[in-house]
């Protein structure tokens, strides 16, 4: 009886060890568990999340996780090779499988972002989630004459994000009336260099454009940063003087231009 035991228990042992992928030479076939940890993530400026897994011979991976599902680990079940993974916050509908992309005339999307290339052959693989501010406000206040509401434009050459999370290079265009409060508010994507314009037109041709951009990174201002600082513009028609605030920093930076 004790040696049918030992037998019975032998084959036992074998079948969980197949069909647990621990016999050595199949290994290569068994999935990774990839783990994300959303504990560094602010549920008070990021809500939820959606889940972006790519992988170079086109697999996709996708789920809506919900912030309530942050205070504990999410588990991916993916193929053991190396993963392009993203997760995005607030991209609306400018999300698809080749990026962000945003369309001529939208502004950016209010988006958070975690980006990282992982190289998953492994059984287990975790993964600190970092939902970073992709996108900087700006907001314009103008000082002019009573009912005087000029349209503002802003040109650069981001247009989105790629699969893993960079800047794409593009035309971008926002054009927004001045409202009834002398205030317009924009969105952009993380800038790659300084070539950025605002424009002032007052509907029937451009009065003045000038190199918002160079302004911008005359503050300091860094577009390579982790999160986008907003600013804030003081655009002053009497003076013709453009003052400019970063969110968070002290001080302001005046800019004079000619109208």
């Amino acid at each position: 009886m004790k040696i049918r035991s030992s037998k019975a228990l032998s084959v036992i042992v074998g079948a969980l060890l197949c069909a647990g992928c621990a016999v050595k030479e199949y290994r290569e076939s068994c999935p990774c568990r990839l783990v994300l940890d959303f504990s560094e993530v602010d549920t008070s400026a990021v809500r939820s999340a959606d889940l972006y897994v790519t992988v170079p011979d086109g697999y996709v991976f996708t789920d809506y996780i919900g912030s309530e599902k942050f205070a504990r680990d999410y588990t991916a079940i993916v193929p053991r090779t190396v993963l392009q993974v993203n997760l995005m916050w607030g991209a609306g509908g400018f999300m698809s499988e080749s990026g962000l992309s945003i369309p001529k005339g939208e502004d950016c999307p209010p988006v958070y972002m975690h980006s990282s290339t992982v190289n998953a052959d492994c059984e287990m693989w975790r993964e600190t989630v970092w939902m970073r501010k992709n996108h900087c406000r700006v907001d314009i206040d103008v000082n002019a004459d009573e009912g005087y509401r000029p349209w503002l434009k802003i040109v650069s050459d981001v247009c989105g994000y790629d699969v893993y999370g960079k800047p794409v290079e593009g035309y971008f265009e926002s054009r927004k009336r001045v409202d009834e409060e002398y205030s317009c508010s924009f969105t952009l994507p993380r800038q790659t260099d300084d070539l950025m314009t605002l424009e002032i037109d007052e509907g029937d041709g451009i009065l003045k454009r000038f190199s918002l951009g160079e302004y911008i990174a005359s503050t300091g201002y860094d577009w390579s940063t982790p999160d986008l600082q907003d600013i804030q513009i003081e655009l002053d028609f009497a003076v013709t003087q453009v003052v400019l605030k970063i969110s968070g920093w002290d001080g302001e930076h005046k800019f004079d231009i000619v109208i």
